[in-house]
């Protein structure tokens, strides 16, 4: 059963009202967004038997843009088909133009707007209870919106079936523009816009989570320019979870979806394609570990083969072949498993570039102390 459509009366839930009736309304409890913990129990305020939050953090989780008005004491909050105006010092709400009361009306509490959280949820479309098993009060939004903003331009994805909303300015309104192939998940995405230029932006709704030995990774990219779709690319993928090297970062942008490297100009233009099973003649997922605008590094997840390729040539190198000397690759050959975690902490993988060299450590299969090496790009 997907729990994010579990009522809440099947998880024993109290529905709050002000004074929360018989419960205890001056005990502080936990409190989760869509059965997550969000970083909100420590910001509550009771008061007048009512439990206050921060607007701002309440707007963030449930997917809304906030903008404020310090004349009037206004913020208004904007999502998909919804818009709400709260006012501190009254109880008087606008939820799509209509007038609703609030339990208690909005205030300035150390310096940020305080909302009535009950009463604030449901004028935001959400639904609010208390768990009387474990004493969770949990607020359930079944929208699953997250959104981005950058240079007054804001985006919404929704979790729920990948719908892709765009608005130009911040006195207009949420317009549909594409759809991801999204499939629903108990995991929260992350969602980060990146301005590139001219109006053009990359959107990356990204989720990477540990469960059962296993890392999942999941990532959908989408390339806009003034609300048109440039280009959409995702990939998901499934590896033994292992202590991660840190890695060097990326100074070109790109998009892939596990078969394919597609880089972005300065211009905000689509680039270079790396086609990477008909450059490399091997077929699998394959990851970006590193992109600048001279070269690539991609790792063959299979094998974890790591592969150099020059962007303005195409041309590809296999490192791992180049650089792990061949007494050393008898044994790694026979293992041949990019999906064992022993083997993936022991892999050749970037620690540093200085110019055009760049350095790598890789640990033998039958050794314990890694050896380090280096490979000097050719100008192209």
């Amino acid at each position: 059963m997907n729990k994010w459509k579990v009522t809440l009366g099947i998880i024993a839930v109290l529905i709050l009202s002000t004074g929360y009736g018989s419960v205890s309304a001056q005990a502080e409890r936990q409190i989760q967004f869509n059965f997550k913990e969000i970083g909100i129990s420590s910001k509550q305020v009771i008061t007048e038997n009512t439990t206050f939050v921060p607007l701002k953090s309440l707007a963030d989780a449930m997917g809304y843009t906030l903008s404020w008005d310090q004349q009037s004491k206004t913020a208004k909050l904007v999502r998909p088909e919804r818009e709400v105006i709260f006012t501190t010092g009254t109880v008087k709400t606008k939820v799509n133009e209509a007038v609703v009361n609030l339990t208690k009306s909005p205030r300035i509490i150390k310096g940020s707007v305080y909302v009535p959280l009950v009463s604030v949820v449901s004028a935001l479309g959400g639904k609010t209870g208390l768990n009387k098993t474990d004493g969770v009060i949990q607020i359930v939004d079944e929208a699953r919106l997250v959104s981005a903003s950058v240079d007054g331009r804001s985006y919404w994805i929704s979790q729920k079936n990948g719908d892709l909303y765009y608005r130009a300015t911040s006195a207009g309104k949420p317009v549909i523009i594409g759809q991801l192939p999204f499939k629903e998940s108990a995991y929260n995405y992350a969602f980060e816009v990146k301005k590139i230029v001219n109006g053009t932006d990359l959107l990356q709704l990204t989720d990477n989570h540990y469960a059962m030995f296993t890392d999942f990774n999941s990532s959908y990219q989408v390339l806009v320019n003034a609300g048109t779709i440039l280009k959409q690319m995702n990939y998901q993928y499934m590896n033994a979870a292992y202590p991660h090297a840190p890695q060097v970062p990326s100074t070109q942008l790109y998009m892939t979806d596990g078969k394919n490297v597609q880089y972005i100009t300065k211009d905000g233009d689509l680039g270079k394609l790396f086609e990477m099973e008909k450059l490399t003649g091997a077929t699998g997922d394959f990851i970006v570990e590193y992109a600048s605008e001279d070269v690539a590094l991609i790792r063959l997840l299979d094998t974890t083969h790591l592969y150099l390729v020059y962007s303005s040539s195409e041309e590809i190198i296999n490192l791992s072949e180049q650089l792990i000397t061949s007494e050393d690759r008898k044994e790694w050959d026979r293992v041949n498993d990019g999906r064992d975690p022993y083997v993936l902490t022991r892999m050749l993988v970037l620690k540093g570039r200085k110019g055009n060299v760049l350095t790598f450590t890789y640990t033998p299969i039958l050794e314990e102390k890694a050896k380090t090496v280096t490979f000097t790009l050719q100008s192209k």
